[in-house]
């Protein structure tokens, strides 16, 4: 379940310095004379003839005008502007953990202490009785007094508790328990609404009345770290971050409070007690994350992490999105239906699985998509090596293209699917014992796909 998604990786990029525009010769008015040496026999041709009038003193030079002052300006900013633009990042596996937790301090403290009543810990538990035991942890808040719940989908998503019949429940500051119901949910955006079963009116946290501004401070409530429904402040740096793998959402809030695992779900909270976002993502390498901002972070004086950073789905009142996950709306992701573990990249490692890169089909949910169309899980063959020997060799299904773009990667597989609506037809390109072939199927909705795996 609290498998928190983040970022494995860290890419350089260019340096932030711009070369300004070069300050050569002062420029000419239209009209004005060149001067000659007073030696030069051009200069004695063009003398004034002592008898004749003296023309007026010649006019100053005049200052740059507004324009080229306004021309000198864009061009300086569109250089460093440029500086800006980073290299396509390449990713490798890091050992970073998140920053140090930063604790909030004077009204973010005030601010925390009342909201903290409306957090609650989200355990998903399994096994019968009334207890079970806990298999995910994560965070979340009451958004109303009668018990609603707002938290991060992924947080709440059954397809990855698979081979459990999971229950959630939330647990207050004060230690009460409470079962929950799942109302609505928006896959892509990864938020959830709930309803906590209480037997009375329950503190709860107003959303914001508009979007933070780049430098607002905030405090997140989470549990990470073995923690309960403790703060971790920081400050707003960027909104409407893109993000760029598929699995994560889209139009975040970026924040530098130090998040974890368990803190998904959580609330953000500003210095007014009101709740602007709820944590859903980490990344160690925020530099790869792009924003449709106008005005860099440089020019508003922030500087921005090159290691670490947390994203935060935004709320506020009446937003379209909480609206329709709060009246139950259910926006699930298309899946062809198979788990994934790792991507197959010819000539690395011992097994050959023919000339085309893509992701291995581990395993495959039964009467999905894939299941039906024919997609083959991972196993085993037994060979017989030269000396006679026999062993065992890795078969599996590697899909390397669909509707005839490639998918070296199981992230540009799952970009390709995600822009694709559940129900409709696609053709995959499957790589099995080094022959290809192209296989038919319609996507799936991903609840319904692995409920039954």
């Amino acid at each position: 379940m609290e498998v928190m998604n983040d970022e494995l990786g860290r890419a350089h990029r260019p340096s932030d310095s711009g070369a300004p525009p070069s300050e050569g010769a002062a420029l000419r008015e239209e009209g004005e004379a060149t001067a000659l040496p007073a030696s030069s026999p051009a200069a004695a041709a063009q003398a004034p003839d002592p008898g004749a009038a003296v023309p007026p003193a010649s006019r100053p030079r005049r200052a740059p005008r507004a324009f080229t002052w306004l021309l000198l300006f864009l061009l300086a900013l569109v250089a460093v502007l440029a500086s800006q633009v980073r290299k396509p990042p390449t990713y490798v596996h890091v050992a970073d953990g998140p920053p140090p937790i930063e604790a909030p301090t004077g009204a973010l403290a005030e601010a925390f202490e009342l909201a903290r009543d409306a957090a609650v810990r989200i355990e998903a538990r399994c096994g019968s009785g009334r207890n079970g035991y806990p298999v995910g942890v994560g965070s979340g808040f009451f958004a109303s007094d009668d018990g609603l719940v707002l938290t991060a989908y992924h947080v709440v998503d059954s397809t990855a508790t698979i081979g459990c019949n999971v229950r959630w429940v939330a647990i207050t500051a004060q230690e009460e328990v409470f079962p929950l119901t799942l109302v609505g949910f928006d896959a892509f955006n990864d938020l959830a609404a709930l309803k906590a079963d209480v037997d009375r009116r329950v503190p709860f946290l107003p959303l914001a009345e508009r979007a933070p501004t780049p430098g607002t401070p905030v405090v997140a409530i989470g549990n990470s770290r073995d923690d309960f429904l403790a703060a971790r402040a920081g400050r707003v740096t960027r909104l409407g971050v893109q993000a760029n793998r598929a699995d994560f959402a889209d139009g975040t809030i970026e924040l530098t409070n130090s998040l974890a695992p368990g803190d998904s779900g959580g609330p953000v909270v500003n210095a007014r007690g009101e709740a602007i976002g709820v944590v859903s993502y980490i990344s160690f390498n925020p530099g790869a994350m792009t924003t449709q901002e106008f005005m860099p972070p440089f020019l508003r004086g922030l500087s921005l992490s090159r290691d670490f950073a947390g994203y935060a789905v935004p709320l506020t009142v009446g937003s379209e999105i909480v609206s329709e996950v709060v009246a139950g709306a259910r926006r699930d992701l298309p899946v062809i239906g198979f788990s994934w573990q790792t991507d197959y990249q010819p000539g690395r490692g011992p097994h050959d699985l023919g000339p085309r890169p893509g992701p291995i089909v581990h395993r495959v949910a039964r009467g999905g998509p894939a299941d039906v169309a024919g997609l083959r899980p991972m196993g085993q063959k037994p060979v017989t090596n030269a000396d006679g020997s026999v062993g065992v060799d890795l078969v599996a299904d590697v899909i390397v293209a669909l509707d005839g773009v490639p998918t070296p990667t199981f992230y540009d597989l799952l970009a390709l699917v995600k822009a694709r609506q559940i129900g409709d037809v696609v053709t995959l390109t499957v790589q099995r014992d080094n022959a290809t072939f192209r296989l038919e199927l319609e996507l799936g909705a991903k609840t319904s796909v692995f409920a039954n795996d």
